[in-house]
């Protein structure tokens, strides 16, 4: 552990760093990249683990390799910024360190700032050349597709650049990878996290709440309207009834807890604040439109245990340092893994005297295009064949002291969608292989759930999926490539049952030369070896 003082007006004792093993490794893994000639780096790890502080440790590093060198920190949110400035000051042991440019603050000096992308894009830095800031650290990464973000790093000419996110994915299929040649420098995704006991342990309940979504205004994009959403669920007096029984069931004294609401909308959020209060148990509701002052004094009675209970809607998604919440109610139907995965960070940070995170998430009869297979899938690193038997199963492989349990109806709800999103058919594969691109064959097994069999075993093959997909030219008239398509489909099945390490290196080294030999030309052992 390392030992920082900071002397700025919040901070007057020493404040210690707990420098984990996994974050000495990361920041050694980041050296190594920059040695091998990648000077932009991304960090994909998991909420909780202390990326700000990693971060700030890194620029402390490549500060005394670069001399003094200028940094620009660059975040969505006032309250971030405020965070990871004051990490960094405790780092690098300065209480003046950095300037805040947001909500009307302006650098002085433009040596070291925290800056909104908001204000960064209705600012003006046409006077500095576009290399004056030697690192420029991106928090919350996955943003960078939006045109605030992109339009900023194209300009940009930093030595380093280093990106922070927990989840790089994102739903709209926007690569946020090019800023940094395709590579991930180093990664410890949130099951890793849990498996090293880096976080809290959950136990997440799925729970029928008796809810019919499938009338519902639905698209693809944005998923349910959240209007129609609001209505539903500010209308019956009955839901809410059940999420507040659960919660009695669940967490046992809620009076006691600090909790997280994720809801729909700005009035959702009210409705339920004033339902809970009625039942005794107090709460707030917050959004993004909520003063300063307010979401201040909101966390403060939350820390202290004044407040049972914060609803939210777009405001605690990520980027805001709770350790003490031990319970997270998910009422906002949403397929998006990555905003699973935020909501439920939210409350796996490690705190003296939290033992378990609980997580209510409310399950209803959903449109057959929402995909559960993609939030539990990326929760799990599963395919959609694994997390199918999971399910049917219970979940039988889970870190230590973590509990998934889903209520019978809620079971049937998501197993059904776990199998309707299994792409069994062939213009299914076709529309799969278009919505996941052109990526390598594993990519696409890893991200549509399918086996080889499924692509090679109906002598078809990835290159005639992806023509079909129109990622390959098509065939010419005579049909003459459409029939080594068929050769090759059926070739390449024949090849599925081997796992002789010996055949498959020979096989791989006879097909990857210039100029494959025919069989004649192969001895007799080299043939049977083909032929098996």
């Amino acid at each position: 552990a390392e030992t920082a003082w900071a002397n700025d007006d919040s901070i007057a004792t020493p404040f210690r760093i707990e420098l984990y093993p996994f974050q000495r490794q990361i920041l050694e893994q980041l050296e190594v990249e920059r040695r091998r000639g990648h000077p932009n780096t991304l960090v994909v790890a998991a909420t909780g683990t202390g990326k700000t502080v990693i971060s700030a440790l890194d620029y402390r590093q490549l500060s005394v390799q670069l001399g003094r060198s200028r940094l620009l920190f660059v975040a969505h949110r006032k309250e971030i910024l405020e965070q990871s400035r004051t990490t960094f000051r405790h780092v690098l042991q300065d209480g003046a360190f950095g300037e805040l440019w947001v909500d009307g603050n302006r650098p002085q000096r433009w040596e070291h700032v925290f800056a909104s992308v908001q204000s960064i894009a209705h600012g003006d830095m046409s006077a500095l050349p576009n290399d004056h800031f030697n690192v420029v650290i991106v928090d919350e990464f996955h943003h960078a597709h939006a045109s605030t973000y992109s339009s900023l790093l194209d300009t940009l000419q930093p030595r380093h650049l280093l990106g922070l996110t927990a989840t790089p994915e994102r739903a709209d299929g926007g690569d946020i990878l090019r800023w940094f040649g395709g590579r991930i420098a180093v990664e410890l995704r949130l099951w890793d996290a849990l498996e090293q006991d880096l976080l809290a342990p959950f136990h997440y309940y799925g729970l029928h709440d008796g809810t019919d979504l499938r009338h519902l205004k639905w698209t693809r994009s944005t998923g349910y309207d959240s209007r129609e959403l609001t209505n539903l669920y500010t209308a019956d007096h009955l839901w809410v009834g059940k999420v507040i029984a659960a919660v009695h069931d669940k967490v046992g004294n809620p009076r006691t807890m600090r909790a997280l609401g994720f809801g729909v909308s700005i009035a959702h959020c009210e409705f339920l604040a004033e339902q809970f209060n009625r039942a005794g148990i107090v709460a707030a509701a917050l959004s993004a439109n909520s003063s300063r002052e307010d979401r201040a004094d909101a966390l403060r009675r939350l820390r202290s245990g004044e407040l049972q209970i914060i609803f939210s809607v777009d405001l605690f998604n990520e980027g805001v340092d709770l350790p003490t919440v031990d319970v997270v109610l998910m009422l906002r139907p949403t397929d998006s893994a990555t905003v699973f995965l935020q909501q439920l960070g939210r409350g796996l940070r490690r705190a003296d005297g939290k033992d378990v995170l609980t997580v209510l998430d409310f399950v209803g009869q959903q449109n057959r295009s929402f995909r559960f297979d993609q939030r539990f899938g990326r929760l799990l690193g599963r395919t959609r064949r694994q997390l199918e038997r999971d399910v049917d199963d219970g979940f039988p492989f889970l870190p230590a002291g973590c509990q998934i349990s889903l209520d019978a109806v809620a079971r049937e709800i998501v197993l059904d969608s776990v199998r309707n999103a299994l792409p069994t058919r062939w213009p299914d594969r076709i529309r799969e292989a278009k919505l996941i691109g052109d990526v390598p064959l594993g990519d696409f097994l890893h991200e549509s759930g399918l086996e080889l069999e499924d692509v090679y075993g109906s002598k078809r093959s990835y290159t005639e999926l992806r023509r079909a997909a129109g990622m390959v030219p098509p065939v010419s008239p005579d049909a003459t490539v459409a029939g080594i398509d068929k050769r090759l489909g059926t070739g390449l099945g024949r090849l599925l049952h081997l796992d002789d390490s010996e055949r498959i290196e020979f096989a791989s080294a006879i097909f990857s030369t210039v100029s494959t030999p025919s069989m004649s030309e192969l001895s007799d052992i080299d043939q049977r070896t083909l032929h098996g």
